[in-house]
């Protein structure tokens, strides 16, 4: 599809969208009709096919770094990278700061988390040793791929580390944890990652004790409260003239690698979801008899609910469930991984639709999705019906899974 059709599409959506929005506040009233040229109809839409797949799980783009070992899954450690030039003008680059002019006097290296946590578990902070300038991928490093990669442990040097021992926020949310480097420390900072012309990767790798059995987060690259590394230095302008300043340095990629959850049979037979092991479901429903309705009709309400059969969620957590629909036909409709080895692999890839998605959270046991607007634009033929596919919204954290049973479709119409 070209970039002015995909528009077109979304423009004559949003119109229609609006026209019958306002058609029908404007002129249906669903507990006292007073226009007899309308009637309010129910019908029933059956699940045609539904499925659960496994492809490989994504964690560059998520807000948040994860520790410890929680609901099945084991954390291994973080990868993260800061920005080869500081934020100020002029920019200055980390092996300048070991030029003959300059003399560093110390090193931050500060994130921040909005978690309360006291532990006796420490926070490590190593700098992996590679010759290599791009040694992970936000879009492709993951657990299952790490065989494909170096080992970053065996390649680490420790640089630092501080204790979790009283982490509270602040009245603004947030509490910071602060890497000091000063003489023996601040030399291993200046060899093993200031040097980017030995060690071009700048890549460092953060690591808690195994003993640590709660979930902690530490706010990532995405975040607007990312990890930062300030640097205190004098720089000799001349023989008479030196200037004590600072530079500033951002976070620049990152994720967590951790072991997720065991895909189950049992996780097969529901509409399965968790983005730590890569889970998502495909649902179809037969939608024939929106085909019969009369061109005029107006879908107005039609919700598709799905209630828990089993999770592992806490009683305070919050799971968004996202639905949207199919960009192209399904040809395998049995359990398929992206795993080579499995029996059930497979390369095909899903993509959703832009002219629907929606994301609702999970309440009083259930998720109630409303999909009239797929329902309406497929009768506008604006859509085709693929099916839909439902997925962990990337707020959740990837250890959280939730077994759906599948159920019909209610729709309420109204036909001229």
């Amino acid at each position: 599809m070209n970039q002015h059709s995909f528009i077109r599409r979304i423009l004559v959506f949003i119109t229609i969208s609006i026209y019958f929005t306002a058609c029908s506040e404007e002129t249906i009233v669903y507990n006292e009709i007073e226009n007899p040229n309308y009637t309010i109809n129910t019908l029933t839409l059956p699940l045609e096919e539904n499925k659960v797949f496994q492809l490989s799980p994504e964690f560059g783009g998520n807000g948040k770094f994860f520790f410890g070992n929680v609901k099945g899954s084991e954390n291994l450690f973080t990868l993260f990278s800061l920005t080869l030039f500081s934020g100020s003008l002029p920019p200055t680059s980390l092996v300048d700061l070991l030029a003959d002019s300059i003399q560093v006097d110390s090193a931050l290296v500060y994130m921040q988390t909005s978690d309360s946590l006291n532990s006796a578990s420490n926070l490590y902070l190593y700098s992996i040793i590679a010759t290599e300038d791009s040694i992970f991928s936000e879009d492709s490093t993951s657990y299952y791929s790490l065989d494909n990669y170096m080992d970053f442990e065996s390649n680490s040097t420790l640089l630092n580390q501080i204790p979790l021992t009283d982490i509270s926020p602040d009245s603004a949310g947030y509490d910071t944890l602060n890497f000091l480097f000063k003489d023996e420390s601040l030399d291993l900072l200046k060899e093993f990652y200031f040097d980017t012309f030995t060690y071009p990767a700048r890549t460092l790798m953060l690591k808690t004790d195994e003993d640590l059995d709660e979930l902690f987060t530490i706010e990532s690259d995405e975040s607007n409260r990312q990890p930062r590394m300030r640097v205190w230095y004098k720089a000799t302008v001349d023989e008479t003239t030196t200037i004590d300043t600072s530079v500033l340095f951002f976070g620049d990629k990152g994720l967590s690698i951790f072991s997720p959850p065991i895909v189950s049979e049992e996780d097969k037979n529901y509409i399965t979801l968790n983005s730590g092991s890569g889970l998502q479901s495909l649902m179809k429903y037969d939608i024939d008899l929106i085909d019969e309705l009369e061109r005029n009709s107006i879908v107005k309400n039609a919700n598709l609910v799905l209630n828990i059969e089993s999770s592992n969620l806490d009683e305070d957590e919050t799971f968004y469930v996202v639905v949207a629909a199919l960009a192209d036909s399904v040809e395998n409709w049995d359990f398929t991984t992206f795993l080579p080895e499995d029996e059930s692999y497979s390369d095909t890839s899903y993509t959703s639709d832009p002219l629907f998605i929606i994301s609702r959270p999970i309440e009083n046991g259930k998720v109630e999705i409303p999909i009239q607007t797929f329902l309406q634009i497929y009768k506008n033929d604006l859509i085709d019906n693929h099916g839909l596919i439902l997925y962990s919204a990337p707020a959740n954290s990837p250890f959280d899974k939730i077994r759906l049973n599948t159920g019909s479709v209610e729709v309420l119409y109204v036909k001229p």
